[in-house]
């Protein structure tokens, strides 16, 4: 009987060390990953606060491009777009609007619409946290909108929601602000 015991206290005393060494190495392997991560997100925070003073000093000087790359259709349901064809591209008090499904077809052969027109009554805010609410109207041929574009603060990421005074009553677009020089666009035919 103690020849069992002592065999059981030997067993459970080697498996313990062999546990506590696997979670020593454990340990040495997590914060080497917490460490990794934490170096990864301090980069994209600083790619991200770039991104955000470029994109503030492009609306600044009216040349930006906000690349949509998804929308909120009028049934709630969020589609994923190419944003080299779904844009707004401001160019001093002027725009440039395109949606497409790239499959061809549609007013601009390309499966949506491309409109020109003017920028009107801009106005800015900032809010405590750093973001940022542009509002101003666009005006063309195709539509009138009320547009108010939000940037997030820290980041180029926005969100650009137009209310329509003709047509559709509103659109919801997610996105990024870019100055306009780095940006490939392609551009169809126009309304």
């Amino acid at each position: 009987m103690k020849k069992g015991f002592v065999f059981i206290l030997f067993v459970m005393l080697f498996s313990v060390t062999v546990i506590s060494a696997k979670d020593k190495g454990g340990t040495a392997d997590s914060s080497d990953k917490k460490s990794e991560r934490a170096l990864r997100k301090s980069e994209q925070a600083a790619k991200d606060s770039v991104s955000h003073i470029l994109a503030v000093e492009a609306i600044e000087r009216s040349e930006y491009i906000f690349k949509i790359t998804s929308i909120n259709t009028q049934r709630g349901r969020i589609e994923y777009v190419n944003a080299n064809v779904n844009f707004l591209l401001v160019e001093d008090n002027m725009f440039t609007f395109q949606t497409s499904t790239g499959f061809g077809g549609g007013p601009n052969n390309m499966g949506g619409i491309t409109t020109k027109g003017l920028v009107k009554d801009v106005d800015k805010s900032v809010d405590k946290h750093g973001n940022i609410t542009y509002t101003f109207s666009l005006v063309s041929s195709l539509f009138n909108a009320n547009v108010t574009l939000f940037v997030q603060g820290g980041s180029n990421s926005g969100d650009l929601y137009m209310n329509f005074q003709r047509g559709p009553e509103s659109a919801t677009m997610f996105g990024a602000v870019y100055p306009k020089e780095s940006a490939r666009l392609y551009e169809g035919g126009y309304m």
